[in-house]
Order: structure tokens, then C-alpha cells, then sequence
């Protein structure tokens, strides 16, 4: 008997199957980018006086549904009946997880919007209709903002459920997935929001991020300890993800320089030894991009016998 390996991007092997590319790593990236971004910008809001007036907590409700609708045109290029993407909208299907998110970034888009228009309502004067909407939701701010916790947290986590819920990829059948996900979109906001905020608030965002990673880290841990004692597919997934060709990749770019450089930098930063370094968070950010798409594509990858 002759034992080939394969995997289920062999289109050899399953031609009619449909490979995730490049654009789905990059909107899952963005999507957890801008769900983190809406999270801390509200609950600052909501947790600290004069959080109005801060340009940090502004831009970062400003730049939330600008990344998403960025990260949404990769999304559709990644389509493959673009033309079809109403049919979304026309149903409800409770079971899946890809039609609760398609109904969460519906509301997602008008209430995180809202909030960066109130948070910038002296630019609305020269539109009447917007200037309208803004003073009548203007009272109304920190309800939005308790509504864009809730939905910055359900998107977040939404990016690895979506993975999570496809049981035939073993590497991605995985409950933790959405958690970590969530965490690192956190971490990736964070450290974005470190990059542009003035340098009295650094600090700030430097403990969040430091926060963030921490817990981020306990959450790969369960990831990882999940698959492989999960069952036999799940644990050899995980042991191609851990030793098979990216786990160089894996090791070096997501865990070391995307987490573990940055978890000790920061802790030094916020013990107050050293000062804030910029290539730290943009580590960060490296790192949170490289674990979607080292993931995507590992899971696709994982060998099957035939």
C-alpha cells in the first residue's frame, strides 16, 4: 500500500474546493483592529472624565469604522459571487456563524460612526443633516458608547469564531480561537493608538497594551494546550502549526517578535525603566497581522492521508 500525503490545498485533490487567500487574513486582521480600537475608545469614554476632549480616544473612534470598511472591501474581493453579497441581508440563519456576523457589522458601522460624529461634532456644522443628527444624538453619547462595548467585544471575537465554527479544519476547531483573537485585536489597538497619541498619553496606552498581551498570551496557551489534547486531528494540526513549515514563522514573528519583545519592553516601560520605544508597538502590530494569516493558511494546510 502506497501512503500519500496531501493537503486540502491540492486542487488535485478537492477541485471544487475554495481557497482562502491573502484577503481574508488581511480583513480578520482589520476587523480586530477596528473592533479593538471602538472597545478602548468607549470604555475610556465611559471610565474617565474629560475622555471627550482627549485627541487620542477621538481618532481612535474615528479611525474604527474607517478601518473596518477598509477591511470589508478585502472581504469582497475574496468573493466569489460578489454580485451576490445582498443575499446576506435577505435572511437570519441563527446557526451560522458567518450570518450573525454579516448582522453584527450592520450594526456595528451606525453606532460606531455615530460616536466618532458626536466626538468631532465641531466639523459638522457644514453639513445640516449631519449637524441635525449629531445634536440630536449628542446626549445619547455614553449609551453608544455602552453599545460599542458590547459590539466592539462581539465583533473581536466574531473574526475567530468565524474560523472556530468550521469543523473540518482541525486547526481552526478551536473554542479559545475567538478569544484570542479578540485579545489580540486589543493588543494590535492598542499599540496602534501608542504609535499616534500625543506623549503625555503614551503611558496610558503602553499599560493597556502590556495588559492586553499578558492575558493574550494565557489565551494561546489555552489554544494550544486545547488542540493537543483535544482529538487526534486537532492535535496533529496543532503539532504542524508548532513544528511543520511555519512554525519558523510561528515562533519567530508572531510569538517572539509579535509578543514576547514587546511583553517585556513594555513591562520595563511601565515600571518606569525604560522610555517609550517606537518600533515596540509596531512589533505589535506585526505580530497580530502574522498570526491571522499564519493561521489561515496553516489551517489549510494541515496534512490529510489518502
Amino acid at each position: 500500500m502506497i501512503e500519500v500525503s496531501t493537503t486540502k490545498l491540492n486542487p488535485n485533490v478537492i477541485p471544487h474546493l475554495h481557497v482562502w487567500g491573502w484577503e481574508v487574513p488581511i480583513y480578520l486582521f482589520l476587523g480586530g483592529l477596528s473592533a479593538g480600537l471602538l472597545i478602548i475608545a468607549s470604555v475610556i469614554l465611559l471610565t474617565k472624565k474629560d475622555a471627550v476632549e482627549s485627541k487620542t480616544v477621538r481618532l481612535a473612534s474615528l479611525l474604527s469604522p474607517l478601518v473596518l470598511s477598509l477591511g470589508m472591501v478585502f472581504l469582497f474581493l475574496d468573493l466569489a459571487n460578489k454580485l451576490n453579497v445582498w443575499r446576506f441581508y435577505t435572511a437570519f440563519i441563527p446557526t451560522s456563524p458567518m450570518s450573525w456576523g454579516s448582522w453584527l457589522l450592520v450594526i456595528f458601522m451606525p453606532f460606531s460612526f455615530a460616536q466618532a460624529l458626536i466626538l468631532y461634532k465641531e466639523y459638522s456644522s457644514k453639513f445640516p443633516i449631519i449637524s441635525s443628527l449629531v445634536e440630536k444624538f449628542e446626549g445619547k453619547l455614553f449609551f453608544i458608547a455602552k453599545v460599542n462595548v458590547f459590539m466592539g467585544v462581539a465583533v473581536g471575537a466574531y473574526t475567530g469564531i468565524l474560523l472556530s465554527s468550521l469543523f473540518a479544519r482541525p486547526l481552526w476547531s478551536n473554542s479559545a480561537l475567538g478569544l484570542v483573537f479578540l485579545l489580540s485585536g486589543l493588543s494590535a489597538a492598542a499599540a496602534l493608538l501608542l504609535l499616534l497619541a500625543p506623549e503625555e498619553e503614551k503611558h496610558l496606552y503602553s499599560k493597556y497594551d502590556f495588559t492586553f498581551i499578558v492575558v493574550e498570551v494565557f489565551a494561546i496557551a489555552l489554544l494550544i494546550i486545547g488542540a493537543l489534547n483535544g482529538t487526534v486531528n486537532t492535535n496533529d494540526a496543532m503539532m504542524f502549526l508548532l513544528t511543520g513549515p511555519y512554525a519558523t514563522s510561528f515562533w519567530i514573528v508572531t510569538i517572539g517578535l509579535g509578543i514576547l519583545v514587546p511583553l517585556l519592553f513594555e513591562g520595563l516601560e511601565v515600571l518606569g525603566k525604560i522610555k517609550y520605544l517606537p518600533l515596540i508597538p509596531l512589533l505589535v502590530l506585526i505580530g497580530s497581522l502574522s498570526l491571522r494569516f499564519i493561521l489561515v493558511y496553516a489551517g489549510q494546510e494541515v496534512p490529510t492521508l489518502s
